[in-house]
């Protein structure tokens, strides 16, 4: 039986009956928005799986923050402090370093430079500049459940005085 509906009118329809109404909305390109509005959840690289972890800080969203570590139980360790440690953090913005990757063995590691400005519950800002550390062993390499998706094994970061150290500081970061 032919139908007169078009392509697009059938694609626009095709998620009505969602509990969203069929108002779902596409991602665009490779947006990492890690703000408040928006969900990232891609771990795709180093820098959408931090962007992804951020995100989730500015979400409020601690448990889902606490599993972008790649063994949470050795860093950051008990879940407990580590959420306590979000608690007067109110909005997290990020300026990205360009990745470094080694390879060994069927094992990727990343360096992931990064300077954050930190506006906290009483609206003070804090800047910071560090690196995270993340790993993956290779997809093709993993042959049984559960698949392990790269994830964050450690960071090391300072407090910087202004914005502007956050630039400076991004490039020695990881070294």
């Amino acid at each position: 039986m032919a139908s007169s509906v078009s392509e697009e009118n059938a694609l626009k329809d095709a998620c009505s009956g969602s509990p969203n109404g069929g108002m779902l909305t596409a991602a665009e390109g490779a947006s990492l928005d890690i703000s408040k509005v928006n969900f990232l959840d891609n771990r795709s690289g180093p820098q959408e799986t931090v962007s992804s972890f951020l995100n989730a800080l500015n979400l409020k969203q601690y448990v889902r923050a606490y599993y972008y570590m790649q063994n949470p139980n050795v860093f950051p360790g008990a879940y407990d402090p580590f959420a306590a440690g979000y608690t007067n953090t109110e909005v997290i913005t990020a300026t990205f370093g360009t990745a470094i990757s080694d390879g060994a063995a069927g094992n990727i590691y990343y360096k992931q430079p990064v300077g954050m400005q930190v506006l906290t519950t009483s609206g003070a800002m804090q800047y910071f500049v560090g690196c995270y550390n993340l790993h993956i062993s290779q997809p093709a390499v993993q042959a049984t459940p559960p698949f392990s998706p790269l994830g964050i094994t450690g960071g090391t970061f300072k407090v910087v005085t202004t914005e502007s150290d956050i630039l400076n500081g991004l490039t020695a970061a990881c070294k």
